[in-house]
């Protein structure tokens, strides 16, 4: 089999089956997929791109290319004959086996013309698996855009298909294909896609709260686990702390990185042991009645969060557990963070644990944190 870099220009012709690269086409008619990157290197942080295209027309190609150069890379893609219809370009940024980050996005060739699609690859992106079909851009999940690759005046707002170039003034235009072309292309993508792109939920970020600590003195932790198959960046997130039943946080911005299937501890700078910290503040002196919120991204929904914001009696019980003098553990089976801060907080739902035992030292009360070695 031809082994092929991706660090010169490739084409690849679309087809029924199996598509094969060919070298020095001169067919105008292309889409030139650059893929580039602002902030992730090659190849510490991708080392292999993957391409998986497909035409409305059912016609497919999925090719991966090592690389070891940095940006950017680029594959042309060639239509097979009688395909003019839209394209969906997927892009996986790849690190040793394993898809890291994934941009999707839509385009169409346009007769005797190469248009370029750009493809940014960034670190907000960086371990946000959206679902099939559906694109990231800025860290948010989206709308699949067509080639302005989610900003309003890139390809398709000022390109061809919007500045009345082959595409809307073609033949589609006095043919039975005028509804798809203008009206599915410019209203449907312009409209649907833009407005998506710009005000799209936000991605899920893998991060759990997965245990707290509130012993004597200033034994206070917090640990956060990370469900995802890569590293989070944490300098994008902060713990909010409402302390004594406020409604008004104090925020403690974090640093540092939770590795895929690893947890990361804040601890109280003066914690008995610190053996298990990530990371020390003074910040972090809750008592029971301290609710905790975890923030990414600037976003006012928290990822996760402990506690109900606002004034409890002296602390959150059930099932006779405590948020005062209590090590408490997330169970197993939670999946996803609590994003409501302001409901009633019940830990027994989701925590186990136990209290504070003052007849042991406080090593082997803390000797939980930094693991979820309690989940199978």
């Amino acid at each position: 089999m031809r082994s092929i870099t991706l660090s010169s220009l490739q084409k690849t012709t679309l087809a029924l089956a199996a598509l094969a690269l060919s070298l020095g086409c001169n067919d105008a008619t292309s889409v030139l997929v650059e893929v580039t990157s602002p902030d992730l290197a090659v190849p510490a942080d991708i080392d292999a791109l993957r391409f998986r295209v497909s035409s409305g027309a059912g016609h497919t190609t999925d090719q991966t290319f090592p690389i070891s150069s940095d940006w950017p890379h680029s594959l042309a893609l060639l239509p097979a004959p009688d395909d003019n219809t839209m394209l969906t370009v997927e892009v996986q940024g790849i690190k040793s086996g394993a898809v890291v980050v994934r941009r999707v996005l839509r385009t169409a060739f346009v007769s005797g013309q190469q248009r370029i699609l750009t493809v940014s690859l960034s670190r907000a992106c960086l371990g946000v698996m959206c679902p099939d079909g559906v694109d990231c851009v800025a860290g948010r999940c989206t709308a699949v855009p067509m080639d302005d690759a989610g900003v309003d005046a890139g390809g398709l707002d000022a390109g061809a298909v919007d500045a009345g170039g082959a595409m809307d003034a073609g033949p589609g235009d006095a043919g039975p294909g005028d509804a798809g072309t203008d009206a599915g292309s410019d209203a449907g993508f312009d409209a649907a896609f833009d407005a998506g792109v710009d005000g799209g939920p936000p991605a899920a970020i893998p991060l759990i709260l997965s245990e707290y600590i509130e012993g004597s003195g200033n034994n206070k932790a917090l640990e956060i686990y990370n469900r995802g198959t890569v590293s989070f960046d944490l300098s994008r997130c902060e713990i909010r702390r409402y302390s004594n039943g406020s409604t008004s946080a104090v925020p403690i911005p974090l640093t540092g990185t939770v590795a895929a299937s690893g947890t990361f501890v804040i601890c109280n700078s003066s914690i008995a042991v610190t053996t298990a910290c990530d990371m020390t503040t003074g910040a972090l002196n809750h008592n029971g009645d301290d609710a905790l919120a975890l923030h990414c991204d600037s976003g006012a929904t928290p990822i996760d969060s402990f506690g109900t914001i606002g004034p409890p009696a002296m602390d959150w019980t059930g099932g006779g557990l405590s948020s005062r003098d209590y090590v408490l553990t997330r169970l197993c089976s939670v999946g996803s963070g609590d994003t409501n801060p302001n409901d009633a907080f019940d830990p027994s739902s989701e925590w186990t644990g136990r209290m504070w035992d003052g007849s042991m030292t406080a090593a082997a009360n803390l000797s939980g944190l930094g693991n979820r070695s309690e989940c199978p």
